[in-house]
């Protein structure tokens, strides 16, 4: 046995340490990476911004330990992470073997150890695996302060609930659950008399929720105002977190899609049918009277997962139902399901006859589940890590590497740029979604991290792009183009900047000085249809003149009516009165970060370009064309109803001069 885990833990090391030093962060890591920080310099996770930074306090602590020690870094705290969820694996092994068998608590191990969802929070420098050891120590301790009628068991209980809930505020959901199911035990095996004892200690259980409240207050969620300490502001600041994360459900279904998504994921859902068997076979026995130790843990457990996602699925707040949230059920619907799988090992030996020769080889089977368990969730494990992931060191390597004084940087992502440039200078957000990443301090909206001024509208990040100030914009892909921005703003803003390079999945911008805001509609609207594919809208034309320069800005207003199977290029001649082309602009409009490719049907796409003219020469003498082609063949897109006779559309020049 003492090998098997040693095999089981070793290979759960050797996963999360390859996520951890291949696996580039995800943005919420950089937030805890300064929290760290601010604990090493300050001895409180008090963010740049000023934010008491309380998601995840105890991880936040447990990094900073691991980087007094080591130094710090990411890998420092992403290693804190990973003897988190070790620790995690080793407390499920004792969990299963203490209340139901050796085989239990080792097929348990495997399942912690080798799940995906456990490899990714094991190498992330995020706090759900130390999550997982306080639900695992708090579980334990209710059933044996229950099954015992100690108080002492049942006081350590509620330590690690609160340890829980300052990992994570999501374990409060436990604490009815716990609070219900050890009374339920104790009316039932204790008698009156460790239930009354036990009804004396509500006080300290209630106490553990207050705690909790009072400190994910402190954080501000939802941007909410500083706490005051008095007495009708601490009042009111409980009610204010519990309207923020609680709420009467309005609609019973809404709520069951995360936990559907968690129990019925791929690698879960063999995990939930055997739990579900578990969970009959003990209900079976109870019914007949024969309710073993076994019997009481599995309806104890399976009391803690149901209750905790009825809470979840019907008492949470919508905007706060997350299936990640439900991982820190995972040790006890492996538990569940590991004790399924032993008894479904002894009913087919007792059909079979056999239970003699399952006694003999019951350890060998075991360590074949474990082998297959690791062997089932290995491809999985082997995707999650060979993905490496947005490459943050590259993108910002490159803009430290070109920066100059006077510089500023401009993200989605403001932690991130703390921590490898130690500043962000500005915040652009406008998802919905997002709003809780905004706080109010003198007066101003910032980010909740740093403190960077938020640009939250058009006219605020033109300001700031087509300023003297040369400015780096740092975005994740996804962001960009599908969360951060509206379409509009999102075509703005690359009419706004040059592409500079992209980072697997991290691009560049640079601001472009004196760029115009790109019109909504267009001035000169069309209709021309170009074959089936694409629609011009319109079109906004600009002349601008420089010092000798002069050039012709362009804003073209494309609409695909199908999903496009190319990334057409555009060409844009300027002719002069005898047909020939003194200057064009051919390229792929938004490419390379939103070729046509992407464009969904029937949305406006607005993309901008640039001719320079040539000197001394009337602009009346010169005639504007547009058309579509294909860059591998050449071939121009057909425009319906051309009378050119070349597909090209000409484009009216009168009126800027």
């Amino acid at each position: 046995m003492a090998a098997a885990m040693v095999a089981v833990v070793g290979l759960a090391a050797w996963w999360r340490w390859r996520y951890l030093v291949h696996v580039q962060p995800y943005p919420d890591e950089f937030v805890t990476l300064l929290a760290v920080r601010a604990i090493l310099e300050r001895g409180l996770p008090i963010l740049p911004s000023g934010l008491f930074y309380e998601h995840g306090l105890f991880f936040s602590y447990l990094g900073a330990a691991a980087s007094a020690l080591a130094g710090f870094s990411r890998e420092a705290v992403r290693a804190a992470s990973l003897l988190a969820s070790l620790g995690s694996i080793l407390l499920a092994w004792h969990w299963g073997r203490r209340h139901f068998s050796t085989l239990t608590g080792l097929l348990t191990a495997a399942v912690l150890a080798f799940a995906p969802d456990a490899v990714l929070w094991g190498g992330r420098a995020r706090m759900y695996s130390l999550l997982l050891v306080w639900v695992l120590l708090a579980s334990d301790a209710a059933l044996r302060g229950a099954v015992q009628d100690s108080r002492r068991w049942r006081l350590l209980a509620a330590a690690a609930l609160l340890s829980a809930a300052l990992t994570h505020f999501v374990a409060l959901a436990l604490l009815v659950p716990l609070v219900s199911g050890m009374g339920m035990l104790l009316g039932r095996h204790a008698r009156h008399k460790g239930l009354r004892t036990f009804l004396v200690e509500l006080p300290v259980w209630a106490g553990v929720a207050i705690v909790a409240v009072l400190v994910k207050r402190l954080g501000q969620p939802n941007s909410i105002a500083p706490l005051e300490g008095t007495p009708s502001s601490i009042f009111s600041g409980l009610l204010q977190v519990l309207s923020i994360y609680a709420a009467w459900p309005e609609d019973v279904a809404a709520g069951w899609p995360a936990a559907a998504a968690f129990f019925g994921a791929p690698e879960h859902l063999w995990l939930s049918i055997l739990a579900v068997g578990s969970i009959g076979t003990a209900l079976r026995h109870r019914r007949g009277s024969t309710t073993d130790t076994r019997d009481r843990a599995v309806l104890f457990l399976a009391w803690l997962v149901g209750v905790s996602v009825l809470e979840m699925g019907l008492g949470v707040a919508p905007q706060r139902r997350d299936e990640r949230y439900y991982f820190m059920l995972l040790p006890m619907l492996a538990l569940l399901a590991a004790e399924g799988l032993v008894r479904l090992a002894g009913f087919l030996a007792r059909v079979l006859q056999r239970e003699g020769q399952l006694r003999r080889v019951g350890m060998p089977m075991a360590l074949a589940a474990c082998a297959v368990i690791a062997g089932g969730y290995g491809p999985a494990a082997a995707a999650l890590v060979a993905r490496r992931g947005s490459d943050y060191d590259a993108a910002f390597a490159y803009v430290r590497a070109n920066w100059q004084a006077g510089d500023a940087v401009l993200t989605g992502t403001p932690a991130a740029a703390a921590f490898y440039l130690g500043r962000n200078d500005y915040y652009a957000m406008q998802g919905t979604g997002y709003a809780y990443r905004l706080m109010e301090r003198a007066g101003q909206i910032v980010d909740r991290w740093v403190g960077s001024p938020w640009l939250g509208s058009d006219a605020q990040l033109h300001a700031v792009l087509s300023g003297p100030r040369r400015v780096w914009l740092v975005l994740e892909r996804w962001g960009l183009t599908l969360e951060y921005f509206t379409p509009l703003t999102m075509q703005r803003l690359l009419a706004m900047t040059d592409f500079v390079r992209e980072e697997n999945g991290i691009i560049i911008l640079r601001s472009r000085p004196g760029a115009r805001l790109i019109p909504e509609h267009p001035t000169r609207p069309l209709a021309v249809q170009f074959s089936d594919r694409i629609t011009l809208q319109g079109y906004d034309v600009a002349l601008l003149v420089g010092n000798p320069v002069r050039s012709l800005e362009l804003v073209l207003y494309w609409q695909a009516q199908r999903p496009l199977e190319y990334d057409y290029t555009v060409f844009v001649h300027l002719r002069d009165d005898l047909g020939r082309t003194v200057a064009q602009a051919d390229h792929v409009p938004l490419a390379p970060v939103y070729p046509p490719t992407l464009w969904p049907p029937g949305r406006t796409i607005r993309e901008r370009s640039v001719l320079q003219l040539p000197r001394g020469t009337p602009l009346d003498s010169f005639t504007l064309w547009v058309g579509l082609y294909r860059l591998d063949t050449l071939e121009r897109l057909p425009v319906v109803g051309d009378t050119s006779g070349e597909n090209a559309v000409p484009l009216r020049l009168e009126g800027i001069w």
